[in-house]
């Protein structure tokens, strides 16, 4: 497999990259006239897009004239520049403000008269993509390529080939064409791994000096079976009627220098990204599975975060201190489970932790009360998980199980970034919070009028009001309806310098503290944390346009990351539905559009029953989430049997069948 370095800033012809372009370098300029709009770009592949602006209104059409080098998916500013035909407006692209396509990956062709091309696996990026320079690659016809845009006309992209991934059946090529879509790389720049090799694989004395020890408590890792990047550990002490917290978490600041090549490569990423089967890292593997890994009995250094908890489980008091540790254990969540459940065999294998785990257990039970009394929102959904062979390919998607040792780990997770939010909100400290504001408005109305439809009553406003509303309809027909049309209406959660609280939790402080290894704004907030403790308060001013650009940064890589995370598990679960063609299923409808009806199987598989499968004069109706045709009204939630029709690029088509897997 060759390829070509990603990190080149020209293409092979002298051209600049389209990163490095502006819309005008696209395009012809327009008259300004109208105001600007911001919102998400919608590809069509067809020579036009559409604009999806953030605040809620109707979708724009952007004519070819106006696409001004975007992509689908890209965050844009738009020109509202005429009404256009019929009293529909019109855009034109002014600015790109954030690119989720950088490449276009897909598969390499020869048009008609023999010129090299790549037809775009995602077909709303573009019809066709026209390789100008070849860069002395030399891919088979048929072959996984990517291309790095450089201009376009229209439907059509010109640029050049960087990458080769290989036969598009060969194992890992599909989720590598999803990352590089997305702009993601498993490799590491040469310096960045040059410094994470000269990284000690060692505690030494010096790095030990001035910290807390608590190597003599009992300290374990809770974890999937498959972990290598173990960032948190936990201890519990009975103290009195209460209870005594310690969540240590690996110290991947004291490692990864502020400004390094390390660090700015972090920064770059801003999360790690997983994928079925394999992990795009934040760090390099040296870091990440060695010396920050809180592997069981190695010393390791910590930001610990110590928590007094009383028996209704209101933490009275909390600190955090540079810690040094030594885990007595290297748990799962099934041996945990298991102990926890008692298992007599799993708690005789594990019998020097037992004690403390029953402690852990006792606590957790009361801080998950405390969260639901306090109004904590629980959309309970299903999720999946995709079990792949050695070859990479799916053989089969399960339900996962959320087993008490997960609601243990999450309970203390919760507490400690609750604790240390409100430690350094309170000193107004340069710092990063997870923010989850409260619904729109316009949201929340819609909300209203849809549950209004099933005979509901609800005023909304606080998180209290939401998870009462869920409580009351748990067991019903319309459970799993109202919860996903619920969170549809949320405000999604971000990054900020401010701490605004978050509105699921229902609490007022809120941050990302507890996994370094992954994500940088738990990073960043340990480099303040360790200055603030080292050199005092006056000292991590210093921070405040950092934590600006940490916020920015990290709320858009996350957005990307999930994104690509949803299309390779999509691609995934289509990888074993080819198998089940022609098989019927019984499933039920997630989700109802003008197009058709998204329907959702026991194991979430999800796939589409196009409008025009479902009989004539199909009518849509957005306000109330329902689809009438043939005088049936489709609504989510409602049973559904199908059958498998077709399989294409990541994509489930389904239709209709009776009990006989006769299509209707």
């Amino acid at each position: 497999m060759k390829k070509k370095n990603v990190g080149s800033k020209k293409t092979g012809s002298g051209k600049k990259r389209r990163g490095d372009r502006s819309p005008a370098d696209f395009r012809k300029k327009k008259k300004d006239t109208g105001k600007l709009v911001s919102g998400v770009y919608r590809g069509t592949g067809k020579g036009f897009a559409f604009l999806t602006p953030d605040d809620g209104g109707e979708d724009i059409f952007i004519p070819p004239s106006g696409l001004g080098g975007a992509l689908n998916g890209d965050r844009v500013i738009a020109r509202v520049t005429t009404d256009g035909k019929n009293g529909k407006r019109e855009a034109d692209v002014k600015e790109v403000t954030q690119q989720t396509t950088v490449y276009v990956v897909g598969t390499y062709a020869e048009t008609k008269n023999g010129r090299p091309a790549i037809v775009p696996d995602d077909g709303k990026v573009c019809r066709i993509f026209m390789i100008d320079d070849m860069c002395g690659l030399k891919p088979k016809l048929g072959y996984k390529v990517v291309g790095v845009p450089v201009e376009r006309e229209g439907d059509t992209l010109f640029g050049d080939l960087l990458e080769v991934l290989g036969q598009p059946n060969v194992k890992n090529v599909d989720i590598l064409s999803v990352a590089r879509a997305y702009g993601l790389n498993e490799e590491f720049p040469p310096e960045v791994e040059a410094v994470a090799r000269s990284v000690a694989f060692e505690v030494s004395k010096e790095d030990m000096a001035g910290r807390e020890d608590f190597r003599d408590d009992i300290v374990v890792t809770i974890d999937g079976i498959d972990a290598k990047d173990l960032d948190d550990a936990i201890c519990v002490k009975k103290k009195g009627s209460g209870y005594e917290l310690y969540v240590h978490i690996a110290d991947v600041s004291h490692y990864v220098r502020e400004n390094g090549v390390i660090d700015k490569e972090a920064f770059k990423r801003g999360t790690s990204t997983y994928f079925p089967g394999s992990v795009f890292p934040m760090l390099p593997r040296e870091l990440s599975n060695g010396i920050c890994s809180l592997n069981p009995a190695v010393n390791r250094l910590t930001l610990s975060c110590i928590m007094n908890i009383d028996k209704a489980g209101n933490i009275t008091s909390a600190r955090v201190a540079k810690g040094l540790i030594k885990t007595k254990r290297r748990m799962d969540y099934d041996n945990v489970a298991a102990i926890c459940e008692g298992d007599e065999k799993a708690r005789e294998e594990n019998a020097d932790v037992c004690e403390m785990l029953g402690y852990a257990l006792e606590l957790a039970v009361l801080l998950n009360k405390r969260r639901r009394n306090r109004g904590s929102i629980e959309f309970e959904l299903p999720e999946a998980k995709i079990i792949l062979d050695d070859d990479g390919v799916c053989v089969d998607v399960q339900l996962y199980e959320h087993k008490i040792s997960h609601m243990i780990v999450e309970e203390f997770m919760l507490a400690a970034n609750e604790s240390v939010a409100t430690i350094f909100d309170k000193m107004k400290a340069p710092f990063v919070y997870r923010v989850h504001e409260a619904p729109p408005p316009e949201k929340e109305l819609a909300y209203m009028d849809y549950l209004e439809t099933l005979g509901i009553s609800f005023s909304g406003g606080t998180p209290g009001d939401y998870a009462a509303l869920l409580s009351s309809v748990k067991g019903s027909p319309n459970e799993r309806a109202i919860s996903r049309i619920g969170l549809r209406s949320m405000s999604k959660a971000k990054y900020m310098t401010k701490d605004a609280g978050h509105f699921g939790l229902a609490l007022k402080h809120y941050c990302h503290f507890t996994s370094p290894i992954r994500r940088y704004p738990d990073l960043q907030i340990h480099r303040i944390i360790s200055d603030y403790l080292a050199r005092g308060g006056a000292y991590i001013k210093r921070y405040a346009k950092t934590v600006i650009e940490a916020a920015s940064q990290s709320s858009v890589r996350e957005q990307i990351a999930m994104t690509a995370e949803r299309r390779a598990d999509d691609i995934k679960k289509a990888e074993y539905m080819k198998s089940k063609i022609g098989e019927c299923f019984d499933g039920i409808v997630s989700s109802v559009t003008e197009w058709g009806l998204f329907v959702e199987l026991p194991n979430c598989i999800e796939g589409l029953i196009r409008k025009e499968n479902l009989g004539d004069d199909a009518e849509y109706n957005e306000k109330l989430h329902t689809l009438k045709a043939d005088d049936k009204l489709w609504t989510i939630g409602a049973a559904v049997r199908v059958r498998c029709d077709s399989v294409e690029n990541g994509k489930i088509d389904f239709k209709p069948a009776d009990e006989d897997g006769i299509e209707q």
